[in-house]
């Protein structure tokens, strides 16, 4: 058992990591990350890593961010981007920068999702593209959980979410009515294609939402189903009260 942990079954059949607080679990996810990111280099020259936004993975990016390997060979993607300024507080793209593109990690290279003109056809087509030409498959995928069983910007029951879900493209904009702002979102297409997928998340009453997940049923109800309900992907959990 993993430093810090403590016991916990699960429902579901995925390999847990659950640990006493929350530094613990994002510290040994980005000791991880780390070792993947160096290995992928050590074989191929580059690495590529799809993080999630949000509050959870902060503490796993100023881990991150300290570690010793060749930034400059790794890109990062994020998961999912609100149509908004970089400059603006609700940017993923901006939290990146701030949280993780610092200290040793300052020269790797971010491929953004954002920008005025990101919902253009020929700009949607150019990020596709982009996505497309990275090497597959991504060696880590990071995601989230939300309390409403969201990932990435795939939400539940959004009337665009079925389509995203099962489309070939690599992005999708979507327009959750609940939500102010349009998102751009990786779909299923390019975040099944990895290596490894990671989850990160907190609390019980997300830990809640997860086990509903895990049970199956419709992917648009909760949209992790379909990261936990497939055998594509090695799926591992870290989670923390």
């Amino acid at each position: 058992m993993p430093r810090g942990c403590m016991n916990w079954n699960f429902v579901a059949a995925q390999p847990d990591r659950i640990f006493a607080s929350r530094e613990a679990a994002s510290g040994a996810l980005a000791d991880h990350i780390a070792n993947t990111l160096k290995s992928a280099i050590t074989e191929t020259g580059h690495a590529s890593l799809v993080v999630s936004g949000g509050t959870s993975p902060l503490e796993t990016f100023h881990a991150l961010r300290r570690k010793s390997l060749p930034w400059t060979n790794v890109t990062i993607v994020p998961s999912d981007e609100r149509l908004v300024a970089v400059d603006h507080e609700d940017s993923n793209e901006g939290m990146i920068r701030r949280e993780l593109l610092q200290e040793e990690a300052a020269t790797a290279s971010l491929m953004s999702l954002a920008g005025d003109d990101v919902a253009d056809n020929e700009r949607f087509e150019n990020l596709n593209t982009q996505l497309s030409m990275l090497h597959k498959p991504l060696d880590m995928v990071m995601l989230g959980i939300g309390d409403d069983g969201h990932t990435a910007s795939l939400f539940p029951n959004s009337p665009d979410v079925r389509e995203a879900l099962n489309c070939d493209d690599y992005c999708v904009v979507q327009n959750p009515p609940h939500l102010d702002v349009a998102r751009m979102s990786l779909t299923p297409a390019c975040l099944l294609d990895a290596s490894e997928i990671v989850l990160l998340f907190f609390g019980y009453h997300k830990r809640s939402v997860y086990e509903r997940a895990c049970r199956g049923g419709a992917v648009e109800e909760f949209p992790i189903r379909f990261v936990l309900n497939q055998k594509r992907v090695p799926v591992t959990v870290y989670w923390a009260a």
